[in-house]
């Protein structure tokens, strides 16, 4: 016989999926004949395999040491350490949110937010690498759950990633990242004079093979409904400094639709044009290096689940990349300290 406790990290799941975890090499059939047979028990009783597990449950299963073994892939892989994630964990600095279900941590441009087909790191492995080395993991929880990013950012651009800690969090952010009540806004330096605030609903095609997609205004086959609200801030004739609220997330959603509109993101080299005086001008001065355009901040609405109450009604901001902190300072006019122009409306309490 062998007893496990439900831990917060794998609460939330049906019990059928939290014992196919459990016992990988075991059939959903030979699963449900336990659960019929009382082989399998959940709180000490007979259960039906979609009960929802929850902190604290305690499942018992009544298997020999030889069959537990053999069902759940156990004996010489269980005791292998850890593997390594990341050769760069995230730092503390990056960490802009965190509590006991999920966390909000800053990527940097150039950096995937998951791994890709070639196997290059990203943040993903960096946030699991910081859990690692916290503590957090151990070989027998990340068999039963892995951590992981619940949103993606373009690899060049900045900004929060969130990223569930439990299975319960992952569930609940993404629930709410698909939710129209949560309010998403980016900064970026659109190029040009951007006079009007826009509220637009266009239709996104990308290209598979070029990885471009093209911005419409009719609907076509195969295209995406997309809502993008822009609002420029201020302007120095060069630059315009807009806050976008971001309503759907399809991929370059933002870069593609303020190309469409006259006046594509500064530095972005798949939708900006090589305009010799303006890309020549901030090359120079700045050493400007991809496109300037930063997921920065969330507004969270009231109503939120259970799991993350503690984010409910609040603002999570995160950080200014480098090279657009500078450009805020040398390229406009100063306002309430140097970043003074990064205001979202509807914020209650902002972490910083």
């Amino acid at each position: 016989m062998k007893e496990f406790t439900i831990a917060r990290q794998e609460a939330g799941q049906r019990f059928s999926k939290y014992l196919g975890r459990m016992l990988p090499e075991a059939g959903s059939g030979f699963l449900y004949k336990m659960l019929r047979k009382k082989n399998i028990t959940l709180n000490h009783a007979k259960a039906e395999g979609n009960e929802t597990v929850r902190e604290g449950d305690v499942v018992t299963i009544y298997f020999s040491d030889e069959t537990f073994a053999a069902m759940s892939g156990a004996g010489a892989d269980a005791k292998r350490p850890l593997p390594r994630f990341s050769l760069h964990p995230v730092n503390e600095e990056q960490i802009v949110y965190e509590d006991e279900h999920v966390m909000a941590v800053y990527k940097p441009q150039g950096v995937l937010s998951q791994q890709d087909a070639e196997g290059e790191e990203s943040l993903n492995e960096a946030m699991l690498q910081y859990l690692a080395d916290r503590g957090d993991l151990t070989p027998d929880s990340i068999r039963r759950y892995k951590p992981g990013v619940c949103n993606r950012l373009d690899r060049n651009t900045a900004g929060i990633v969130w990223a569930a800690k439990t299975l319960a969090g992952a569930q609940a952010m993404s629930e709410v990242l698909r939710g129209r009540a949560l309010a998403k806004y980016y900064f970026a330096f659109a190029t040009g004079i951007f006079e009007k605030p826009v509220d637009s609903v266009l239709y996104l095609q990308k290209n598979a093979e070029t990885n471009v997609v093209t911005i419409s205004e009719k609907p076509s086959e195969g295209a995406s409904v997309i809502h993008t609200g822009i609002e420029p801030v201020t302007h120095n004739r060069r630059v315009t400094l807009v806050r976008i609220r971001l309503y759907t997330g399809k991929s370059h959603q933002i870069r593609a639709v303020l190309k469409h509109l006259g006046h594509p993101v500064l530095g972005d080299p798949k939708y900006m044009p090589e305009d010799a005086d303006t890309v020549a001008y901030f090359r120079s001065k700045y050493h400007l290096h991809g496109q300037q355009l930063f997921a920065y901040a969330y507004v969270f609405p009231e109503n939120v689940p259970e799991v993350l109450s503690e984010l409910s009604g609040e603002t999570i901001t995160g950080i200014v990349p480098d090279t657009f902190a500078e450009l805020l300072c040398g390229e406009l006019p100063k306002k309430e300290g140097e970043h003074g122009y990064l205001e979202i409306p509807g914020s209650s309490r902002i972490f910083v």
